[in-house]
């Protein structure tokens, strides 16, 4: 499914339509590729708030394409603040393109385990609210510090 961006207001649509609902602008919206290039030329704005907008809408976007530049802007960059997101962006789009879909699993004849290998086991039970409900009431579904 192709989603659609305002260039105005950047907000995101599932079809184009002659106005943006959210701010109503009447010009043409864009593809999700040619959105991403625009972001990533926003990356070299002298306004510091337009590459702070750019470096979030490139996480939320997971843009692998802009990667590079991302890097560059963190070489480049001397406000500490976009610095700091540049960073946040990139670990968050690298992870998510990085990340295997399968889990890992414990029965491999490997010669060591990873020291994460645990992460994939279900270690936490389904309650029924139902029954807490009738043995407790609403005090039982309230979190309790342990004394």
């Amino acid at each position: 499914m192709v989603t659609y961006f305002c260039i105005h207001c950047w907000h995101a649509s599932p079809n184009p339509t002659d106005r943006c609902p959210k701010c109503g602008s009447t010009d043409k919206f864009c593809t999700e590729q040619k959105y991403g290039e625009l972001m990533v030329r926003y990356l070299d704005h002298p306004m510091r708030r337009y590459r702070l907008v750019a470096l979030k809408n490139l996480k939320w976007m997971k843009w692998k394409d802009a990667i590079p530049d991302i890097r560059e802007r963190i070489r480049i960059e001397k406000e500490p603040d976009v610095r700091a997101e540049a960073r946040r962006t990139l670990e968050a789009i690298e992870t998510y393109h990085n990340r295997t879909d399968k889990p890992v699993s414990l029965t491999t004849s490997s010669e060591h385990t990873h020291m994460y290998d645990h992460i994939y086991e279900p270690t936490c039970r389904v309650i029924s609210v139902r029954k807490v409900l009738r043995k407790h009431g609403h005090q039982g579904l309230r979190f309790h510090k342990k004394k």
